[in-house]
């Protein structure tokens, strides 16, 4: 035990066991959010030439713009794409690392607060940080690193306040407002910072009440300097909306979120909401069944005359009481009590609204609170009950710990191997979320992915019903009905497809996607008149979407109108002018009404956006030659032979 009470001997091994704890995440591939943070968020995949974009907060439709402004975590992901594009192993390594790091500034930030007879105390509290289950998500997928970097900074942050207030040392101020500063740029629930430092200085600090109340003036500017941040990303008019109209719709809040779904209000938002927070304190004692996704309508609701949502209430009634009367007897027990509160209010949603009802990244910086007061509280018992148990006796007690931290780190070793891709988390988590329509479309997506990779026509009925699952759930499964109406074709039969196409366009009026995937399948089915109604909605809801363009010009052109082909082939043209289809269709019209210079025009251009592609450059030598300008046909020949054009190809 001494040799555990050397700071070294401490710290190295915190820096074991946390990279050791999720080094089996190190070989795993991108998952989860990492798609829409790194993989489809085009200034990190830029690397270095995206780290102008990133800090200039941009606010458009893009999913990768709705996340919130981060640009310290988002720059750390755009130098690893850098030098290392496209490799997730290099993107899991440092998220060990930063973990690592974490867990040895919480050792620090313990070692800061408490008493020296706390110090093997302060060990267990880091250790059982470690190795809980509930930190799996965090570490394990990439994107959640701002959770990491939020609670490593505001950490830091309170740490060099409260040396601040203890020796007024200037240097030690700056580091606190620029460390609260970091965390803030990391994620913006770090604003929780503002309450937890003066949690820690009142509650922990030394001196009278007087001096740590007048320590704690500062605390206005350091308000004021959080908030500015976040106004500025939230209210800032950088960046467009450059999707604006064109056909991306983000799925319905109320089936993302179970509690929105109902429409809860009032006592009954606040009361479910608290059964949300009971359910983390359930999740964080019992750590078994841990999901990725926490949705509809897997998260029951309840009316506050339930009895569960009347137990609930008084349940953390009689925790806020025990947390506020220990604030005279157990003052560590109180800290780590109030630090959870705090930290999980932002994610109750009582002021604010998120795509998820809970999620386990939102209890990562809250835990340390709970395993605070888990150690305490355990300390507190055994002390008071079992004060002069002998050596037999604390032996009995170490050994009863181990067996917690050994089962909690293995379910923690057990769930990181669930986060390995997209289809084990999916496929891991399925059968305990049999009644969330979201997993369900999520599962039948990477079902259907495999499919596409492999030809398995096996694969196909599983894709159906997981689809068909999510819509029985929920008719406000929006993407399902998109998905699975679409690629009905593919599964050989277009008709049920286009019925349940139908279906969308009457449950979801006024959105593009329906009329447009309604169009394409009566399209591909060569109906081309029903399919124009539904083309039109869909160019009228998203005027900027070419493909609903272009799909109509093809209907117009095969049913014989070739004028108003034309006149919606120049629209088209006019809107976007470097699409390939919509050039080549209007190539196409032009040489049907004998146009021919225009058409000429129009291929001349196509070549100039595929380059050397072999199919372009035979249609432009071939229209010259139906027109008879073989001459021409033969130069463009030759040009193309020059450019490295492969005609046998």
């Amino acid at each position: 035990m001494k040799m555990l009470q050397n700071k070294l001997v401490m710290y190295l091994l915190v820096a074991a066991c946390a990279f050791l704890q999720f080094s089996n995440t190190l070989n795993h591939d991108y998952a989860w959010d990492d798609t829409i943070v790194i993989l489809e968020n085009p200034d990190v995949r830029s690397g270095f030439a995206g780290l102008g974009e990133i800090w200039h907060k941009q606010h458009s439709d893009y999913l990768h713009d709705q996340i919130g402004y981060r640009p310290l975590v988002l720059s750390t992901f755009a130098i690893e794409q850098e030098f290392f594009p496209l490799n997730p192993k290099v993107g899991h390594l440092m998220n060990v690392v930063y973990f690592s790091i974490l867990c040895l500034v919480i050792l620090l930030f313990l070692s800061e607060i408490v008493p020296e007879e706390w110090r093997l105390k302060a060990l267990l509290v880091t250790a059982l940080f470690i190795v809980h289950p509930l930190h799996t998500e965090v570490v394990a997928n990439i994107k959640s690193r701002d959770e990491i970097f939020q609670l490593l900074f505001s950490l830091l942050s309170i740490i060099f306040y409260l040396r601040w207030v203890t020796a007024t040392k200037w240097w030690q101020m700056v580091l606190a407002i620029a460390f609260f500063v970091c965390a803030i740029l990391s994620r913006e629930n770090a604003i929780v910072t503002l309450a937890l430092i003066p949690l820690t200085v009142l509650v922990l600090g030394t001196g009278t009440l007087g001096q740590r109340l007048k320590g704690l003036i500062p605390m206005l500017g350091l308000a004021l300097l959080g908030v500015a941040i976040i106004a500025a990303a939230q209210l800032g008019n950088a960046g467009k909306a450059e999707t604006e109209g064109m056909g991306i719709v983000y799925e319905d809040p109320a089936l993302g979120n179970g509690l929105l779904y109902h429409v809860v209000k009032g006592l009954n938002r606040v009361a479910n909401f608290n059964l949300v927070m009971l359910r983390y304190l359930r999740n964080f004692i019992w750590p078994v069944d841990l999901v990725y996704y926490y949705g509809y309508d897997y998260l029951r609701v309840y009316e506050t005359k339930d009895i569960v949502s009347v137990f609930g209430a008084i349940l953390t009634f009689g925790l806020s009481i025990i947390s506020l009367a220990a604030l005279r007897y157990r003052k560590m027990f109180a800290f780590g009590a109030l630090f959870f509160f705090i930290g999980i209010s932002p994610f109750l949603q009582q002021f604010n609204f998120m795509p998820d009802a809970m999620a386990d990244r939102f209890v990562f910086g809250p835990s340390l609170g709970l395993c605070i007061a888990s150690i305490a509280g355990v300390s507190w018992v055994t002390e008071k009950r079992f004060g002069n148990i002998g050596a037999v006796g604390r032996i009995a007690i170490a050994s009863l710990i181990v067996t917690v931290f050994g089962f909690y780190s293995y379910q923690t070793f057990q769930r990181n191997k669930a986060w390995k891709d997209n289809f084990t988390l999916f496929s891991t988590d399925i059968n305990k979320l049999k009644n969330c329509a979201k997993a369900h479309e999520h599962y039948a997506d990477v079902l259907h992915e495999k499919y596409l990779k492999t030809g398995d026509a096996s694969l196909i009925p599983d894709i159906i019903y997981h689809y068909q699952r999510s819509i029985e759930i929920s008719d406000k499964s929006y993407y399902s009905f998109i998905k699975l109406g679409s690629n009905y074709a593919s599964f050989g039969n277009p008709e049920m497809g286009i019925q349940l196409l139908r279906r969308a366009v009457e449950l979801f009026p006024g959105r593009a996607d329906p009329n447009f995937y309604l169009g394409s399948a009566l399209y591909d089915e060569k109906r081309y008149e029903d399919a124009l109604p539904f083309l039109d909605s869909s160019i009228l809801f998203s005027p900027k979407m070419p493909d609903s363009y272009f799909l109509k010009i093809r209907s117009l052109e095969a049913l014989g109108r070739l004028d108003s082909a034309l006149a919606e082939a120049e629209i088209a043209v006019v809107l976007f002018p470097k699409d390939i289809r919509v050039r080549d269709a209007t190539c196409d019209l032009l040489m049907a009404k004998e146009m021919y210079q225009p058409a000429f025009a129009h291929a001349d251009t196509l070549l100039d956006l595929v380059g050397v592609a072999p199919v372009y450059w035979k249609k432009a030598i071939g229209i010259r030659q139906i027109a008879g300008y073989n001459a021409e046909a033969g130069q463009l020949y030759q040009k193309g032979l020059q450019q490295g054009v492969d005609f046998d190809n």
